[in-house]
């Protein structure tokens, strides 16, 4: 829908990006010594499990997923005291040209389209404000390895899009619920890839904002 996990993405470009990029900033950072935090994704696990931890077996299943876990690989393997920060879908305030999760449903909505959400498809979403909190004390410490920033609550996108037309009063009954089995992209899509987020809690001293907070702060 609004991030690129939901775009189609060329292989070779995915690969460059996602894979080969990471693994030379990486290289650039430990020559002149410099604390790096990278960004991940959940899809890099194939959705089989609830509330998947740093130390869970990874299996994406899509180029975006299989890319991703492999500048996860190359920035740790460079650099072993780099963060490798995990992060869920996207919701509430986007702070770009493309829309949230949250923002791409209720924009919908208000201009009376139905969206087709999936029934069994769970994530763990995270707005902006919870990730760049958790982010900057990152950047400030010297944690190292795997670490996952997921929101407070594990939802499906069909839930995720209820929760956003009570939060703005727009009609429920015109969301459709639908199932990954529908998807007509070329990729698989995992169906749980709820992120267990104890670590971040625990080192970080970090909360993420509640749900319906962070989605009332969506652009319209």
């Amino acid at each position: 829908m609004s991030r690129a996990e939901d775009c189609e993405v060329r292989p070779d470009e995915a690969e460059r990006v996602n894979a080969r990029l990471p693994g030379w900033v990486a290289e650039q950072c430990a020559e002149r010594r410099l604390r790096l935090v990278a960004l991940s994704t959940d899809l890099v696990f194939a959705g089989d499990a609830s509330f998947v931890a740093e130390g869970d077996a990874t299996g994406p299943l899509n180029v975006y997923g299989r890319t991703k876990r492999a500048g996860e690989q190359a920035v740790l393997a460079t650099l072993p005291s780099a963060a490798v920060a995990r992060v869920a879908l996207v919701l509430g305030r986007g702070h770009g040209p493309r829309a949230t999760s949250t923002e791409s449903v209720a924009q919908a909505l208000r201009a009376g389209r139905s969206p087709r959400l999936f029934t069994d498809e769970y994530r763990t979403p995270i707005d902006p404000e919870s990730l760049a909190g958790a982010l900057a004390r990152l950047v400030k410490g010297d944690g190292a390895g795997l670490l996952h920033l997921g929101g407070p609550e594990r939802l499906s996108r069909y839930e995720l899009g209820l929760r956003v037309a009570r939060a703005f009063g727009l009609p429920e009954d015109r969301i459709t619920p639908a199932l990954q089995s529908e998807h007509a992209g070329p990729d698989r899509r995992a169906p749980d890839v709820s992120l267990d987020s104890t670590r971040a809690r625990r080192d970080l001293g970090w909360e993420p904002r509640p749900l319906d907070a962070a989605i009332r702060d969506s652009r319209l």
